[in-house]
């Protein structure tokens, strides 16, 4: 088919307008990325009002960010609440988590290996969706080779589809103008698999959200629901683990009562836009902190399965690439002053994580995609926790 000169100069201008726009937005976003973050004095966090005091201090020293939720759970402590700092925050807030979904879709795809639904080593190829299975199968990925657990702890080959620069610009420059594409799971992985770099499966870690989308597509194809959101209640009972505010964006109707808040990537407010590149198993949920939390203590606890100690035990196993830093199936470690915990974090500045000896649970948000905050630092709110609560545990010997 011959292209006639006009569709020629209309197709150049679009692509000289977009890259403007992408300009622009990029501009944007790292002129705001430059803030950094700046860490408070965490190291009088034994009362509430202690808490409050350095939380406030700490957002008015990060002037990129909206505010910060922080909920805590310290038995040891006498604590067990959430806090806000900045206008406009209630305590109950609902944010999304992003990539702390990854937790909940890794426990979902557990109880169903605990079932027999699913198999943890067994290839890929039988569980999936025909359309998932065909991309795979049409791009020369090993549906004979690639397993659950390899999707799980980033092993499996398959590319992150925001590795993809041609998926990476479509999604995200819109964004900058108030504008979205709405994207299906199925496109998402697509793109990965269509344009992004294979490696070889079960070797190398190579964090992607596509994999993710694919465990998601198993989970959903094994419990017959029309889509994640639907599965992740079913299983996972959100109320019973205290989370009775959690859902799931765009696949679930939100909850009476429940309020999201502001968030942020650099200058541009995510909150108001359409994010389903970001929706179907490597993100997905809306959570108030205190939600987050309490549900990644009952996963780090085993009180979702049946047999807790043997499939938590399979969830903390690492994958066989030491780049990965002790990632396993769907939650990582972090240890402090001799303590581990587990958790993960989200793309707009979240993070929750549990320690079991101590019963210490903190989640937090910050609204804010480029503040990077580290829950494993030593200056961190929740290491100043654990040196607490082991000087009260000594003292009490």
């Amino acid at each position: 088919m011959k292209i006639q000169p006009r569709t020629m100069v209309i197709m150049a201008a679009l692509v000289v307008l977009l890259g403007l726009a992408m300009a622009i937005g990029w501009s944007d976003w790292q002129g705001s990325q430059r803030a950094g973050w700046k860490d408070g004095d965490w190291t009088s966090v034994g009362s509430s009002e202690a808490i409050q005091k350095v939380l406030d201090q700490e957002t008015r020293a990060n002037t990129n960010i909206p505010g910060q939720i922080l909920y805590v759970r310290a038995p040891s402590l006498k604590l067990d609440q959430a806090w806000v700092a900045g206008p406009d925050l209630r305590t109950d807030d609902d944010v999304r988590v992003a990539s702390n979904t990854k937790t909940f879709v890794a426990a979902m795809a557990l109880m169903l290996v605990e079932e027999g639904t699913l198999k943890l080593d067994a290839p890929i190829g039988p569980y999936v969706s025909p359309k998932v299975r065909d991309m795979l199968r049409a791009n020369d990925y090993g549906l004979e080779t690639i397993t659950l657990r390899q999707l799980l702890n980033h092993t499996s080959g398959i590319p992150d589809y925001f590795g993809v620069g041609l998926f990476a610009f479509l999604a995200l420059v819109p964004n900058a103008y108030g504008l979205s594409a709405h994207w299906t799971p199925e496109t998402e992985i697509w793109f990965a698999v269509t344009f992004g770099q294979k490696v070889e499966p079960g070797k190398t870690f190579a964090y992607s959200d596509t994999n993710y989308l694919i465990a998601a597509d198993m989970i959903k194809v094994a419990t017959k629901a029309p889509n994640i959101g639907v599965a992740a209640r079913g299983l996972l009972q959100w109320p019973k683990l205290g989370a009775d505010e959690t859902y799931w964006e765009a696949l679930e109707p939100e909850p009476k009562g429940t309020r999201r808040t502001e968030q942020f990537r650099g200058g541009i407010r995510d909150s108001a836009v359409d994010v389903s590149y970001d929706q179907y198993g490597g993100g997905g949920l809306v959570m108030s902190m205190d939600d987050l939390g309490l549900a990644t203590r009952a996963v780090v606890l085993g009180q979702v399965f049946k047999d807790p100690a043997r499939t938590i035990k399979l969830m903390q196993t690492a994958g066989p690439d030491p780049i990965a830093g002790g990632y396993a199936l769907g939650i990582e470690p972090i240890t402090l002053a001799g303590e581990t915990c587990w958790g993960h974090g989200g793309f707009w500045g979240t993070a929750a994580f549990h320690c079991p000896r101590l019963d210490i649970t903190v989640a937090r948000s910050v609204g804010q995609a480029n503040a990077r905050f580290d829950m494993s630092k030593d200056s961190s709110p929740l290491a100043h926790l654990i040196a607490r609560a082991q000087a009260v545990e000594r003292a009490g010997r």
